[in-house]
């Protein structure tokens, strides 16, 4: 038999939302391993006394931005000042630009596991973060809109039939899965 429109839109719904939720979870987790990165690099620096060469400085300047771009990867996905990350960086915007910012994250998190210096467990974790953070960025540009993904799960919560919910129904006709 024929399937009610419902029942079709079921299947897509629950893969959107889960990749949704992948996303969020990888760049939660992305901002997080920036952030441990950053410190574990600024302490490391300063024990070794690494600090006073040109290359200390280097690496302190680096871990700094780790630290801001990790807490903005953060904020993002929590929704912590959002007007105010959109009006001092607006390329971020658009989903282009959260894309850029995810890929060039995970280039910078993958050249630090570039460096012989670091341990292998490090280097590990680097690449691994490169990964969620290109994952993040592949997803920003081909995966599922939060808006569609949320009419739709608003629908699929209602139990109304699609034609009662006008965005769903508009977003059910003119916008074709990215999966």
């Amino acid at each position: 038999g024929h399937q009610p429109r419902a029942a079709r839109l079921a299947p897509p719904m629950a893969r959107a939302e889960l990749l949704l939720k992948g996303k969020r979870l990888c760049a939660l987790a992305s901002g997080g391993v920036l952030i441990t990165f950053a410190v574990l690099s600024l302490v490391g620096c300063f024990i070794s006394f690494l600090w006073v060469t040109p290359i200390g400085w280097m690496i302190i300047i680096s871990s700094i931005w780790y630290a801001a771009f990790g807490g903005l990867m953060i904020a993002m996905q929590l929704g912590y000042g959002a007007k105010l990350i959109t009006a001092n960086a607006g390329f971020l915007d658009s989903k282009y630009g959260r894309a850029m910012f995810y890929f060039f994250c995970g280039s910078m998190a993958g050249s630090s596991a570039g460096s012989h210096d670091a341990w292998l467990v490090a280097q590990i974790f680097a690449y691994i973060n490169w990964g969620m953070c290109w994952f993040v960025g592949i997803l920003e540009l081909c995966g599922p809109k939060e808006k569609v993904a949320n009419v739709l799960a608003q629908h699929m919560a209602s139990q109304l039939p699609v034609e009662h919910v006008p965005a769903a129904n508009a977003l059910a006709q003119h916008v074709a899965p990215s999966f």
